[in-house]
């Protein structure tokens, strides 16, 4: 094109010099900034500005390309940054995730990419650089030379001259090169900048990527201590709950009275319930019978039905569902060896059986002879003397008393005739295991152990036990409606609870039990988070089965009726209630006073 210019010009003017010059002036003026800055491979390898004609639209689009690249690189750092104060927070907290490990990862690979992006770009531009800063470099030095002017000098020594002209276009052709030289300068000085920032922050990359290994290391060997420190705590737990269990197993063995007691060689005197000590509504539980496994004969019973002049065949018959025969061996030919005593003839031993008073009827102690005689009979290892097997008293067996050897006389030799068992017990609360209630007429009012004024027909225990008045500082069998509330919340605790709750249930008072019991409010903030807890109860009934056991206890609480097994109620009643407050059997029921 410019080729052409020139062409025409010389053939409009016939030949005249000043056109040429004039052309080629106009031709250098264009040359310079289209040679220099328009072909768009010299200043920039982005191919959006590259094409821009216009020199300062496309200028401005190098610059806002560079400035694109300067907020990439703000941008990235500003990441890095948070990254590292991720890094940071989490290095203290041993809770931290894998998955927040992974999320930070998955930043710093993140940011990488970014940093690869920009470390790309920058290669690329560098390859084009190289060329402008040669270019530039050689502008300067033909500048410097003027060699371009001394060109035109010697195109022109033809005898043309125009001072003034020449002059206007040296000093445009001056500012062209400049300012191609700064736009390379100030390209080449961005880039450098650009290209130093990418390295710093490939550095601090390199360095959170260290940062973040090296609180895994740690985090790895902080939980691996605290793994180590928690298996030793859940040891020390583990063994913690067991004493704690352990503890609640002695509270029932004592509260449930599981041992087989018998009236034993006195007369217990009769207990009458104290009164509430305080106002407003108490509960108290009451038990029909204790130390008893319901089995053979009711020591009660049979002096009962001997009152009501049933005879000792009768009330055998009744209780162990068989009659009387004799003996393979009469007592006087056989020996029974004895703890702590050695062998000795069974009348002898049977003289000393310390189970039943001996003034009462004469038919209840016979009937206890042959009892007792079938039991020694049943036994194939030396016999205890205590009531585990049968209280022995070495001192009345060398003394008996008159009415009780008696009735071992008169029944010698006698046993029961194949009995299912040769058990007895004192008070079966009127309820024979395989025989069914122990009454003439209706239960409870006409139970034969009422009749006889059994103290453990019906009784709400709070002392140690039958021989042991101690109360552990409550001194009546009686709780208040808050109490009995948290009976019902321990019983939710208990049913619902993790195994940790639940061992937290024992006696308030702590100073006779030990142990580590939740306190009656935090027993029923406990039992709240299992969905209901209990403050009021205003009334409460127990219902009775046919098979002699408590089968349920019906609460009004809080306005909700609240029903709970008769056996549940019972375990977590002597786990809960305070001093020895406890339930004896099971069969009981429970009485309000207002």
């Amino acid at each position: 094109m410019p080729t052409s210019l020139v062409e025409t010009s010389a053939k409009k003017s016939g030949g005249n010099k000043l056109l040429p010059f004039i052309s080629i002036l106009v031709f250098s003026s264009l040359l310079l900034p289209a040679f220099f800055i328009g072909s768009g491979s010299i200043l920039s390898a982005e191919d959006n500005c590259k094409n821009i004609e216009d020199d300062d639209d496309r200028l401005e689009c190098y610059e806002k390309k560079e400035q694109e690249t300067r907020n990439k690189l703000n941008s990235t750092r500003d990441k890095i940054s948070s990254t590292q104060n991720t890094i940071s927070q989490l290095a203290g907290n041993l809770s931290v995730t894998q998955g927040e490990l992974n999320e930070v990862q998955n930043n710093i690979n993140e940011i990488l990419k970014e940093i690869e992006d920009i470390d790309k770009n920058l290669n690329d531009r560098q390859d084009k650089l190289s060329d402008k800063i040669g270019l530039r470099n050689k502008i300067i030095r033909n500048y410097s030379k003027k060699t371009l002017v001394s060109d035109l000098n010697i195109w022109m020594q033809g005898g043309f001259s125009s001072t003034a002209l020449f002059g206007a276009y040296n000093k445009a052709a001056n500012n062209e090169m400049l300012k191609i030289i700064g736009a390379l300068n100030s390209e080449i000085r961005e880039f450098e900048k650009n290209k130093k920032d990418n390295e710093e922050l490939k550095n601090d990359l390199q360095k959170t990527q260290n940062q973040l290994v090296a609180l895994k290391n740690d985090l790895a060997n902080k939980k691996s201590l605290a793994e180590n420190e928690v298996e030793k705590l859940e040891e020390k737990s583990e063994g913690y709950e067991k004493e704690l269990e352990e503890l609640q197993d002695k509270i029932l063995a004592l509260k449930d009275s599981n041992e087989n007691g018998s009236v034993g060689n006195y007369e217990p005197p009769s207990v009458k319930t104290p009164d509430p000590p305080f106002s407003g509504r108490a509960f108290a539980a009451f038990s029909y019978g204790a130390y008893t496994h319901y089995n053979g004969m009711s020591q009660y019973g049979a002096k009962g039905r001997a009152e009501d002049e049933q005879d000792y065949k009768e009330i055998l018959e009744f209780y162990y569902d068989t009659g009387v025969t004799d003996a393979p061996k009469k007592d006087k030919d056989a020996k029974i060896s004895v703890q702590g005593y050695n062998e000795m003839s069974y009348q002898k031993y049977l003289w000393g059986i310390a189970e039943m008073p001996s003034d009462w009827p004469m038919d209840a102690l016979k009937a206890q002879a042959i009892a007792a005689r079938t039991y020694a009979y049943r036994s194939n290892k030396p016999i205890c003397t205590t009531q585990a097997c049968q209280v022995f008293l070495k001192s009345k067996s060398d003394n008996p008393p008159d009415r009780w050897k008696e009735a071992v006389d008169a029944t010698s030799g006698k046993i029961l005739k194949d009995p299912k068992t040769s058990q007895y017990s004192s008070t079966t609360g009127g309820y024979i295991n395989n025989v069914g209630w122990d009454a003439k007429d209706e239960w409870p009012e006409d139970a034969y152990e009422r009749e006889a004024k059994s103290p453990w027909f019906y009784k709400a225990w709070y002392t140690k036990s039958y021989n042991d008045s101690s109360s552990c500082g409550h001194a009546h069998p009686w709780l208040n409606e808050e109490e009995m509330a948290d009976i019902i919340n321990s019983y939710i605790v208990w049913s619902k609870g993790s195994s940790k709750e639940k061992s937290h249930i024992t006696p308030v008072t702590k100073s006779c039990w030990g142990g580590d019991p939740y306190s009656i409010d935090k027993m029923r903030e406990t039992a709240d988070k299992y969905g209901k807890s209990y403050d009021k109860v205003s009334n409460v009934k127990v219902n009775i089965s046919n098979g002699g056991y408590t089968s349920e206890v019906i609460f009004t609480a809080n306005g909700n009726t609240v029903s709970i097994k008769g056996s549940d109620f019972k375990t977590v009643f002597n786990l809960r209630a305070p001093g020895y407050l406890s339930i004896k059997s099971r069969l009981f029921d429970l009485e309000m006073e207002d």
